[in-house]
């Protein structure tokens, strides 16, 4: 077990063939109503940029209702699927809508926004204190004087090792199972997945499709000791997005019927049996409140 390569961090892979093409079949709606009724009641102007917009699940619908969204994504694939999306926007709304082919570690858009949206586990793919911390700082430096972040962090089955499986007809004769099989290391504080698709086509099995991915394993306080220290302060946290009360109560209409989802597995209440979603908003402290708490920290 020795050697030069044994402890080579594997390269974050892109959402790309059929993951893209499947990927909103499985997140579903998940988010995007949560995210939609919360910034709808912030005070405008709101300007948001969505790191990890992929297929523009949630970005098209903030866009939809008149906000203006940047949404940046590595995969051209992810924003392919985003731009066809964009075109069924109001015409009115679609110039509100900007996706920009980025990876979010060299983020330069030289503009700030008032919110900053990480859904789905974006922030866990820097699975290490110092990329977390450099990743903070990143969306800092793009956001207003008391900008606001929201964080989703993904929390696997609470196993060492889990495995989900679902299913979904896609177009009228292609049926889709999508399997994860997942272990956790609560020592290195990481979990691993491996994501399996398998098509039928008329009932008759396609080439399967396979894609290992890697998260940080952060609890919710963890990230919000992480948030305060640099320079953040956490004002609401909502567990798989039900406790808010932004549309509590509020009649489901058809579009939004859709809720429940998420990607790679899907949120349950029973962590045992799903994986569950935690979301932290938090704002930006003014530059004199971080230079004050930076003064006290040293004494």
């Amino acid at each position: 077990m020795q050697g030069e390569g044994r402890h080579v961090v594997v390269p974050e892979t892109k959402y790309a063939g059929l993951e893209a093409t499947y990927y909103d079949q499985f997140a579903g709606k998940a988010g995007s109503v949560f995210y939609r009724d919360w910034l709808l009641q912030e005070p405008a102007p709101v300007l948001v940029l969505e790191l990890g917009v992929g297929t523009g699940r949630i970005a098209t619908e903030l866009a939809e209702h008149g906000m203006s969204v940047c949404g940046v994504d590595w995969s051209c694939d992810m924003l392919e699927i985003a731009e066809r999306k964009k075109k069924r926007v109001r015409k009115e709304n679609r110039e509100l809508l900007e996706l920009v082919e980025q990876d979010m570690w060299e983020l330069d858009l030289n503009r700030e926004f008032t919110h900053v949206l990480l859904p789905e586990g974006i922030f866990q793919q820097a699975t290490d204190r110092m990329e977390q911390r450099k990743l903070l700082r990143i969306i800092k430096q793009h956001m207003t004087t008391a900008g606001v972040v929201a964080i989703d962090l993904l929390l696997p089955p609470l196993r060492e090792s889990w495995r989900v499986e679902q299913k979904k007809f896609v177009f009228p004769d292609r049926m889709v199972y999508q399997r994860v099989e997942g272990e956790t290391s609560f020592v290195r504080q990481k979990f691993r997945c491996t994501v399996t698709y398998e098509t039928f086509l008329d009932q008759y099995e396609q080439p399967r499709y396979r894609v290992d991915r890697e998260y940080a394993l952060l609890l919710p306080n963890e990230l919000e000791l992480l948030l305060e220290s640099e320079g953040f302060q956490l004002i609401e946290a909502f567990e798989n997005f039900e406790k808010t009360t932004h549309y509590a109560g509020e009649k489901d209409y058809d579009r939004d019927r859709w809720q429940h989802g998420g990607y790679p597995f899907v949120r349950s209440t029973d962590a045992s049996s799903g994986g569950t979603h935690w979301t932290a908003i938090a704002k930006k402290y003014p530059e004199s409140c971080n230079k004050t708490s930076a003064a006290a920290s040293n004494q």
